[in-house]
């Protein structure tokens, strides 16, 4: 009989154990109640076996089956730290924040920090684009290659001079190898082409500071009419004016204006006597000269 009572109540241990998942289901004063599934909450266990759930609000979340009463909230993600803004996060599972385009984030400090991916170099090349989780891995260009601008995704090989070319300027890492043309004809060429530019220059140069420092301007050969007036140029007025400068140079006498002298002690003799002053001779008026000018 007492076998039959213990057999009897493992059985019963086992149908309860069986039926109460660890899942799904929890114990409470000895009863195997029922949980809330994911993205809800309990309001009130006390109905064990249909308790009454609601919805996570926006902003929480239940990943799995739960006896709480309170949901998790999801983690708050600011624009102003580089963080995406979060677009109807989800209810069962936690959304967590991404950096935006150019930062990112690691698993080390549970995304909580946005860094700027790092910027290749001229002279290097992209081996690993960064990611919203990993920042860009960079690489230097081997010997005899390069780049010349920020994220170069590869390094270009230098240039090869060609038979006939020399290296002007060697390669580097930043920089392509210039070729010029090496043959003599070109060189020749080439240079005389510079002195004949340089030559060219140097005349124009030098005829331009001729005429501004001299003065050469030349004169219109007729002068324009202003208000009905017929202006000469410079050089007709100056020849006239030399040609009738003769005919105005008559010769002049000095001519005796004084009165008569008054007697004074410096004109009278030692007796008393007034001396009488000659007078000089007359103007002589000369006769009329043959003009040798010609008029103009």
């Amino acid at each position: 009989m007492r076998t039959v009572f213990i057999l009897s109540s493992l059985v019963t241990l086992l149908y309860l154990v069986s039926c109460c998942e660890e899942e799904t289901h929890y114990w409470k004063q000895d009863k195997c109640c029922k949980k809330c599934g994911p993205g809800k909450r309990m309001l009130v266990d006390d109905n064990c076996e249909d308790p009454r759930c609601q919805d996570c609000q926006d902003g929480e979340y239940q990943s799995g089956y739960t006896s709480k009463t309170k949901c998790e909230r999801q983690p708050s993600c600011d624009p102003n730290l580089h963080f995406q803004p979060q677009i109807n996060p989800s209810k069962t599972s936690l959304s967590k924040c991404q950096c935006e385009a150019g930062y990112y984030c690691t698993q080390d400090d549970d995304c909580n920090t946005c860094r700027e991916h790092k910027v290749c170099k001229p002279g290097q090349r992209v081996v690993r684009k960064g990611s919203p989780v990993s920042d860009t891995v960079c690489e230097a260009c081997k010997n005899g290659t390069f780049s010349t601008h920020d994220s170069a995704d590869t390094c270009e090989e230098w240039a090869i001079c060609e038979y006939g070319y020399d290296k002007n300027a060697p390669g580097s890492s930043t920089s392509d190898r210039i070729c010029v043309d090496g043959r003599p004809t070109h060189r020749a060429a080439i240079g005389l082409g510079v002195a004949i530019f340089l030559f060219i220059l140097i005349a124009g140069a030098a005829i331009y500071y001729a005429k501004r420092h001299k003065g050469w301007i030349e004169l219109p050969k007729q002068a324009p009419k202003i208000a009905g007036l017929n202006i000469r140029t410079l050089h007709q007025d100056a020849d006239v004016e030399r040609a009738i400068q003769p005919l105005n140079q008559q010769p002049e006498e000095d001519v005796d204006t004084s009165g008569p002298v008054s007697p004074t002690p410096s004109n009278r003799t030692e007796n008393g006597n007034v001396v009488d002053q000659e007078q000089g001779k007359g103007p002589v008026y000369p006769s009329a000269e043959s003009n040798s000018y010609s008029h103009l």
